[in-house]
This record gives C-alpha cells, sequence and structure tokens, in this order.
C-alpha cells in the first residue's frame, strides 16, 4: 500500500506543509558541489587519461578510444527491431518539422533598411543522452532536430555505459538523427571535456541535454566557459483535476510521470475528494503489473503529493511556486480563469493531452525547465542554437534628415553622460 503525502488549502498546517515540500525540492548538496569540482579538476588537467580512470570507476569501461567505431554502431542497429527504427524515424521528422517552423517564425527581416537583428547558429554542440537506469533514444531526436533546423553543423552525442555496454536504441536515434560522431563517456567527466577538450574529445561551444546530479552540477560549474541549455533537475508533472477529470486517466499520468526514478516528482492537485480517492484506489492496483513499480513507488512516496483545494481557480498560486516541468489540466472546460497566467515548461490541457504524446511524437521538445525553473528558462528549442546580433549600415545619403536625428539626439545624450569623444565622433559625420 503506497503512503500518499496528502495536504489540504483548508488546514491550518497548509503553508507549512507546503513548504516544507518545496524547501524539499531545492535542497542543495555540498557534498555534491565538491565531488563535481574535483572531478572538472582532474579532466582539466589530465584530459583522456582522467576519463578513462574516471570511465572505468564510475561506468566501468575499459577502453582506449572514446569515439564509436563505425561496426559497433552497426552492431547497435542490427540489434533493434524494425518497428522500432520506424517509430524513431515518425518522431524524428515530426519533432524535425515543429523546430523547423519555429525557425521560419522568427522574425528575421528587418525593420528598417539598415538595422537589423540576425541570426546565426551555434557551431559545436554536444549532447548529453542518458544511460544508466532509463535511457532515453527520444532524448536523442528531441535535442538533435531543434539544432539542425538551426543549421548546426558539429552536432556530437555522448553518453554512459553501463557494465560497458551502451543502448543500442540511443545508437539507432542518433543514426536516425544524422549524428555520426557518438562518444562513450558519461557523468561530469563527459561535460567537462567538452567543456575544456582533449586529446580526443572536441571542445564545443553549447552542451545539451539532461542527466543525473553530477552532470547538473558539472554544467552549473562550466557555464560561462561553455554555453549550457538549462540544469536540469529530476522530472515533474503536475496534474490538475475536478469532478469531470477522469481519474483512471490521471492516475496513469502521475505513474507515468513516476517510473523515471525515484526522484521523480508527481503532484495531484484536486478540488474533488471523489477523484482523489479514486486515483490512490487505481494506482495502488495497477502498479503491481508494471515492470517498474518499485521506482514508482519510491518516487509517489518520496517526493509525491496530493493537494487537496476547494475550487480550481485556487491552484493558480500552488502551481506557480511549484512552476513545474510539466502542467497536465485534466479536464475539458474553462473553470480555470486564470490558465493563461500558470507557469510551467508545458502545459497539456484536456484529458487526452497526455503527456506521454508530448514525451514522444508531438513536436515540441521534452527537454524542459524542472526545479521551478520555468519561471524564467524556456524548453529546449531552435532558437537555443541561435545567437542573435544586431547589424548595422548606415548610409548618410539614405535619409539625411534621419541622419541629422541620430547626429543630434546622440551628441546630447553622450555629453550630458560626459563622453565627449564619443559626441565629437557622431558629430564629425556631418563633414564627411
Amino acid at each position: 500500500m503506497i503512503l500518499f503525502n496528502e495536504i489540504d488549502t483548508s488546514k491550518n498546517s497548509f503553508e507549512d506543509d507546503f513548504s516544507s515540500f518545496l524547501q524539499q525540492k531545492n535542497s542543495i548538496n555540498d557534498d555534491l558541489i565538491n565531488s563535481v569540482k574535483d572531478i572538472i579538476s582532474l579532466v582539466r588537467k589530465n584530459g583522456d587519461e582522467s576519463l578513462r580512470s574516471l570511465s572505468l570507476k564510475f561506468d566501468n569501461l575499459d577502453v582506449e578510444d572514446f569515439l564509436l567505431s563505425e561496426e559497433e554502431v552497426q552492431r547497435s542497429l542490427e540489434n533493434v527491431d524494425n518497428g522500432l527504427l520506424k517509430s524513431l524515424g515518425y518522431s524524428y521528422n515530426n519533432i524535425l518539422s515543429y523546430q523547423s517552423d519555429c525557425f521560419k517564425s522568427l522574425n528575421l527581416k528587418i525593420h528598417d533598411s539598415e538595422i537589423a537583428r540576425k541570426f546565426r547558429p551555434v557551431k559545436s554542440v554536444a549532447m548529453y543522452i542518458p544511460g544508466g537506469q532509463a535511457s532515453y533514444p527520444s532524448t536523442v531526436l528531441m535535442a538533435a532536430a531543434p539544432a539542425q533546423a538551426a543549421g548546426v553543423k558539429e552536432i556530437y552525442l555522448t553518453t554512459p555505459s553501463v557494465n560497458g555496454v551502451l543502448n543500442d536504441l540511443t545508437i539507432a536515434a542518433a543514426t536516425i538523427a544524422g549524428i555520426d560522431k557518438i562518444y562513450k563517456i558519461g557523468g561530469s567527466q563527459a561535460i567537462a571535456a567538452f567543456a575544456f577538450g582533449t586529446e580526443q574529445v572536441p571542445k564545443v561551444d553549447k552542451i545539451i541535454g539532461p542527466g543525473n546530479k553530477y552532470v547538473a552540477e558539472a554544467k552549473r560549474q562550466l557555464y560561462g566557459l561553455v554555453g549550457i541549455d538549462s540544469i536540469a533537475g529530476p522530472s515533474e508533472i503536475v496534474v490538475l483535476s475536478d469532478e469531470t477529470s477522469n481519474p483512471e486517466l490521471v492516475a496513469w499520468d502521475l505513474m507515468a510521470q513516476a517510473e523515471h526514478d525515484i526522484d521523480a516528482s508527481s503532484v495531484l492537485i484536486s478540488s474533488s475528494n471523489q477523484v482523489i480517492k479514486e486515483v490512490k484506489e487505481i494506482i495502488n492496483k495497477e502498479i503491481k503489473q508494471l515492470e517498474r513499480k518499485e521506482i514508482i513507488q519510491k518516487s509517489l512516496e518520496m517526493n509525491g503529493m496530493i493537494v487537496k483545494i476547494n475550487s480550481l481557480q485556487e491552484s493558480t498560486s500552488i502551481i506557480n511556486s511549484l512552476a513545474p516541468e510539466h502542467l497536465h489540466l485534466a479536464y475539458d472546460h474553462n473553470e480555470n480563469k486564470e490558465e493563461d497566467n500558470l507557469i510551467a515548461g508545458l502545459i497539456l490541457k484536456g484529458i487526452d493531452s497526455a503527456n506521454s504524446f508530448s514525451d514522444y511524437v508531438l513536436g515540441p521538445s521534452h527537454i524542459l525547465p524542472t526545479s521551478t525553473a520555468s519561471r524564467f528558462s524556456s524548453p529546449l528549442s531552435v532558437e537555443d542554437f541561435l545567437v542573435s546580433y544586431s547589424y548595422v549600415s548606415l548610409k548618410k545619403s539614405n535619409d539625411p534628415e534621419k541622419f541629422n536625428d541620430y547626429i543630434e539626439h546622440t551628441s546630447k545624450l553622450a555629453k550630458a553622460e560626459g563622453l565627449s569623444a564619443h559626441a565629437i565622433a557622431a558629430e564629425k559625420r556631418i563633414k564627411f
């Protein structure tokens, strides 16, 4: 029997209970910080030598060459069912199409004949793909497609092994996405390798993709030396329901999120006692048939929560405090008037909008901000691989009146700031 954590907004203890839950989710581990710092230092100083020793220590991988050979790639492809290859291709095409359309919708037109905002793609990117308790070949597609839509020329993939063995589906997904340089390195040492560059591993401009807490911490420490997409924490979902919600589908959506790992967070917010009751019953009944039932149970008990509210309108402040990775509005009407003000990395509206669909085939990337980062961060998209810059090409003869306005107002503002050379540099343009 699962011991659900339950709180109720009508009880006096709600604020304290909810604060404790938030604090638990956002705790800082000093030992982790120091451990990752030491690993980064080793890779920076010793390059491939440290990569080999760390890979042997953490991944039980003893290799001379970190780059997968063509023979290794082919062996992986032979191990993958043709039906799965077809599904990977279907998913990739949907994602690439969506991200390409996003690129086309960017305002790339100059607003003035002489002044413009332009974009260039990032030159090189390393994609980190998890390979531990759960390997996610779908993440390869979600990361690669927006980079390719943006026009990135150098895309590398790195993924850890499990007892020296890489996930065949991950390799297959990389092949479908057109990535031909795959590295068998994992953990914070992989992040450090691509940030600094080693004898075998290229230095890149940006590192993307989710990973465990060591990977996330390495990205945090190395940001600035290298670009990153985000600092990913454990996966999260908040399901908002009322008396019209289907308890069976709600229960399965919560379990689907919880099966990622024990640190995943599945939160049910509901105005219906009956829905809450049925959801709990269904989970306790159906969990027994699942391969990852132990993980699901631990996830729900350690990091899950059921929040009883009086009305859907009451949910807004709770949801925005959580600012979850995924938010599922599991009802089919518009009772919640604050819908447009809700904060989440991905909002799924209506009971048919299963998070499972968005994880695999819809198009928007499932690499999303976690740990309340959706307050200030966006899902991975084509824009993450574009660098914007301003472009100026003025000619006085094109519009002399506007040009004189530039001179006049620039001069006044520069003098007001005590920057006389700025003013004179502008005024000199009158003569030439």
